[in-house]
């Protein structure tokens, strides 16, 4: 009986591919293991996903599997299953979801090399290569080397083409061999005695909420539950929780949006609970990750931190999953494989009975919309009164910075006291145009306006990275003067070193601190009070900083004219994590044009509730998420015309599947979602999320190619 696998591949393919398995092969064909096969021109090692005896149809040929590269599967049965629904519902590769769960020594590297067949030496012998293919052919003789080798040796400037033209003339054979990586792990120091210090106070919807979790634990029964508090008050609760998990036997995997809040958390679940959590991330150097993934997988660390990424960590006895700040975006990953780290920790605690709790000062309107309906929001105490920011309106001002504000920066700096300012552009100005003409230099690769920076003299596209020195003359009809228009760091850093000559002035943005060693130094210099007025972008909001004698907002409202559906919930969060970072006794002010906007208000009272109310109106008159499901679907490439025949038959089959599905589109994908390349965008739409997965895997199963899934649901 002849047995067939099926193989995903580490690509942006979300399909798998049909195969042969050869009789001496086939005892050790098992699910999880991975197998060397061909794919093109290429030999590539993929994930066996299933092995049946079913024949392919009449009329198909399939190629055979060439090598089984493990003794046992390195994916267990759970994780084959849990990342196949996770690829169909955010129309990822199935194949690059499973290279996730594997550590660095479980790395395949494919090394090529190149052989002379018979006939490319009965070529050599009787003279009918040319003079580079001679000199590659004496190279190799009896033997098969890489491509670097015959390199070196022949001393061909291009060795690919004079290759790839002798393999398409029958006269070279390629060999792969699949060499997996060798990484030794590292010996973590073990974790210090606890310090129980555990005495925290619980309001009664919290102790109610602790009961419940513990029953359900009991009977391993999935129980989700929204946090609705400040981030002391959601640690607390965890603090709380996290015991009964561990008690039974179970592990805790805890998300969290920013890098930079691992390893602190660490330190509190070592000193409070004496667990030793394992921290997993994909910036890790391969031998502490390889570590840090033995100590999971043997069970040893019972508690797993880490970023999106630590999802497929090796947890056997899930118990509780922990989505922090749940409404950071940073939870979504765009690039493939995409996926939303809050939904796929939804799936994952539904599938293993676990408990599943997200938390959030300002939750996503779906997430708290849900919670209050599902009766699994959990409202904890909030401290004591916290004094709102003041709004000051600009509207009318001449200059960059209003005089209420530069008043406030000022009182402050006379009593010695350090203030940050929030701009919501980097560079000096967000385009430069011509006043003559209006021409506005652009990306030539993702025609999108370029950022000028003064201090370099250069324009920068914000997407791709591309630069150039800034044109001093318009290309278009010569004129003499470039404008700069939208604000951004260096304008108003150059604003303030006007205002206050004497002042120690510094800058925070991801041109300027673009490492996080640059970034944990100017942090530790203005801990150190060397920095009296820091100028930033939000990524300075994400940092671990003493507070301001003075926190200012400039123009939050730019993100109101984004097009998207959810641009005022983005704004009143962007406000409340910003003006978080003055101290109790000092000022936080937001300077805006839009002083009556809900998202702007409320966010200075930090009210979320009064936000919810207004903007869950809007999303039911809408008709937007929670109200509806939606995905984005974006179709990147360097040439539209055959991306937008693909985007038209994709249309054409989501207006055909029917049951309620809308299209919209297809338009040109915003820079941001294709990527730094051209792009073309479809919105699908439907009230029933089944409807939405439906006809998602209906299209994307019959439209190949590269994309990019975003789901709103």
């Amino acid at each position: 009986m002849t047995l067939f696998a099926d193989l995903v591949f580490p690509l942006p393919l979300a399909r798998s591919f049909r195969y042969i398995v050869p009789d001496r092969l086939a005892v050790d064909a098992l699910v999880g293991k991975r197998a060397l096969a061909p794919l093109g021109r290429k030999t590539l090692a993929g994930f066996i996903v299933a092995v049946d005896d079913r024949p392919p149809d009449e009329g198909l040929v399939l190629k055979e599997i060439l090598e089984i590269l493990d003794p046992e599967p390195v994916v267990p049965p759970r994780a084959v299953d849990f990342t196949r629904r996770l690829g169909l519902h955010f129309g990822s590769s199935w194949g690059e979801l499973l290279a996730a769960c594997l550590p660095p020594s479980r790395e395949i590297r494919t090394s090529t090399k190149v052989a002379l067949t018979e006939e490319g030496r009965a070529a050599l012998k009787d003279g009918s290569l040319s003079p580079e293919e001679k000199k590659a052919a004496d190279v190799l003789g009896p033997n098969a080397y890489t491509l670097l080798h015959i390199r070196r040796k022949s001393g061909i400037k291009n060795p690919v083409s004079v290759v790839s033209r002798m393999r398409k003339k029958g006269w070279l054979e390629a060999r792969e061999k699949a060499v997996p990586a060798v990484r030794k792990a590292r010996l973590l120091p073990p974790a210090s005695p606890a310090q129980l210090e555990l005495d925290f106070s619980v309001g009664p919807a919290l102790r109610s909420a602790l009961a419940a979790a513990d029953a359900a634990l009991a009977r391993g029964r999935f129980s989700p539950w929204l946090l609705f508090g400040d981030a002391e008050a959601r640690l607390s609760a965890c603090l709380q929780l996290i015991p009964k998990v561990l008690a039974r036997s179970r592990q805790v995997l805890v998300l969290v949006p920013e890098l930079a809040l691992a390893d602190p958390l660490r330190e509190v679940l070592e000193k409070k609970l004496g667990e030793n959590a394992a921290v997993l991330h994909g910036q890790q150097p391969d031998a502490l990750r390889e570590a840090e993934w033995g100590r999971i997988r043997d069970g040893e660390a019972r508690i797993v931190l880490g970023p999106r990424s630590a999802l497929f960590a090796p947890v056997e006895s899930l118990g509780l999953v922990v989505v922090e700040d749940e409404s950071d975006e940073s939870h979504v990953q765009t690039e493939s494989p995409a996926y939303d780290a809050r939904r796929a920790a939804w799936m994952a605690a539904e599938d293993r009975g676990a408990l599943l709790v997200l938390g959030s000062d300002a939750p996503t309107v779906e997430a708290f919309h849900r919670a209050r309906e599902g009766g699994y929001l959990i409202s904890l105490p909030r401290p004591g009164t916290v004094r709102p920011a003041e709004i000051v309106d600009d509207r009318g001002e001449r200059g960059l910075i209003a005089r209420r504000v530069m008043e406030r920066l000022g009182d402050n700096l006379g009593r010695g006291r350090p203030s940050l300012i929030f701009v919501q552009r980097r560079g000096f100005a967000s385009f430069l145009i011509c006043p003559r003409c209006g021409h506005v230099p652009r990306c030539e690769r993702c025609e999108i306006a370029l950022t000028y920076h003064k201090k370099d003299e250069r324009l920068v596209c914000r997407y791709c990275g591309d630069s150039r020195p800034r044109e001093k003359a318009c290309p278009e009809c010569g004129g003499r003067v470039m404008e700069p228009r939208g604000v951004g760091v260096e304008a108003i850093e150059d604003e303030l070193r006007k205002a206050f000559p004497a002042a120690r002035i510094a800058s925070f943005d991801s041109d300027r601190v673009r490492t996080r060693s640059a970034r944990e130094k100017a942090a530790a210099s203005w801990a150190a009070g060397r920095i009296d007025l820091l100028v930033g972008t939000e990524m300075l909001a994400h940092q671990d900083l003493p507070g301001a004698g003075c926190a200012v907002v400039l123009n939050p409202e730019v993100r109101l004219a984004h097009p998207d559906f959810r641009s005022a919930q983005r704004t009143f969060r962007s406000i409340l994590r910003m003006t978080r970072l003055a101290a109790p006794d000092g000022d936080a002010l937001v300077q805006t044009s839009a002083p009556d906007h809900h998202a702007v208000r409320e966010a200075a009272r930090r009210d979320y509730e009064a936000f919810f109310g207004v903007e869950i109106g809007f999303r039911r008159l809408m008709g937007y998420p929670p109200f509806s499901a939606m995905a984005e679907i974006v179709l990147p490439g360097r040439d539209l015309r055959p991306i937008a025949r693909k985007a038209r038959e994709l249309v054409r089959l989501a207006r055909d599947f029917g049951h309620g599905l809308e299209a919209v589109g297809p338009g040109l994908a915003p820079p941001s979602a294709a990527k730094g390349e051209k792009g073309l965008q479809i919105i699908l739409k439907a009230e029933n999320p089944e409807v939405l997965d439906a006809g998602l895997e209906l299209i994307l199963g019959a439209v190949q190619g590269r994309r990019s899934v975003t789901r709103f649901d």
